[in-house]
């Protein structure tokens, strides 16, 4: 089962032809573990697993696994729009000491039955530990109570990842659930409400670019200060909406820039922010990582 703690989805950093740089990702995830992450989700959301080219998809897994060096968990995106896609996806990942996951199809709508058999049919592929990443926005299928007990009942299926407070509630307090499968909450809005209720696993892309205050929420929380593990949360949730109201994508990749994480992390199709004409934008996020405490002034 997985451990409690704080998981990233991590960044995936790529240079001007769509291709990874590798050292780049290694230092993001040694960053990472040094602060105390309990796991990490490769080409999730933020990592981009939609736009990275598919003759990149396993060198990145590839140098994800040489990095990790097993020290925590990794875990690695491997939806797709068809059965067959996912399971070519699945089928790569088998070849590697990671565990998949997985949302819906995101390109039409669905119903239950086609979720469902979408879902099967992933566990007929390897024997890779399965998690549901329960993410409507982009997937257009939301999971529900019941969806997640039928597929939890079969061996594969580990944990879900869901921003649904309600549902990680009723997942929670579910006595039916079996006890190798893991809730995973990623409303970053609510990790303090859900720290309090009891959720002891939270995952979030954005701490990516804030490992060092990430790693001090977690450890206040170790340590039972709940004020301080509050305050660290509530750090990086000002500075992302600062970097909404900048633009998120080009903001995120100068971010991690600042860290020393060489490369772009946004889509090839967003822009980056000009040294000349975004001058403003760019002093900005400088100045936000030296407020979280990532950046010391003047660094």
């Amino acid at each position: 089962m997985l451990k409690e703690g704080f998981y990233c989805a991590l960044g995936t950093p790529l240079d001007c032809q769509g291709r990874l740089i590798p050292h780049s990702l290694h230092r993001h995830i040694e960053d990472q573990i040094e602060q105390g992450a309990a796991g990490l989700l490769l080409m999730g959301t933020m990592g981009m697993l939609g736009c990275i080219r598919s003759d990149e998809y396993e060198r990145v897994v590839q140098e994800g696994v040489a990095a990790v060096k097993g020290r925590v968990p990794l875990l690695v995106g491997a939806a797709d729009n068809s059965i067959a896609r996912m399971q070519q996806r699945l089928a790569v990942l088998n070849k590697y000491p990671v565990s998949a996951v997985l949302t819906a199809p995101y390109y039409f709508d669905i119903n239950r039955d086609t979720a469902m058999r979408y879902f099967k049919a992933a566990a007929e592929i390897g024997n890779m530990d399965l998690y549901l990443y329960d993410h409507p926005y982009t997937a257009r299928y939301k999971l529900t109570f019941n969806d997640v007990l039928e597929l939890a009942a079969l061996p594969r299926y580990k944990g879900i990842k869901t921003g649904d407070a309600v549902l990680i509630k009723k997942l929670l307090l579910a006595k039916e659930l079996k006890a190798d499968f893991a809730p995973i909450f990623s409303n970053s809005d609510l990790f303090s409400m859900g720290h309090a209720f009891g959720v002891q696993r939270v995952l979030d892309g954005i701490f990516a670019c804030f490992p060092k205050t990430t790693g001090a929420m977690q450890r206040a929380w170790n340590q039972g200060d709940v004020a301080a593990g509050n305050a660290a949360v509530e750090r990086i949730m000002a500075a992302r909406d600062q970097m909404f109201a900048l633009e998120l994508w080009p903001a995120f990749t100068e971010a991690m820039n600042l860290l020393g994480y060489e490369g772009n992390f946004s889509p090839d199709y967003e822009p980056v922010f000009d040294p000349v004409k975004d001058k403003q934008k760019l002093d900005a996020v400088r100045a936000l990582m030296v407020q979280t405490g990532e950046l010391e002034q003047g660094a």
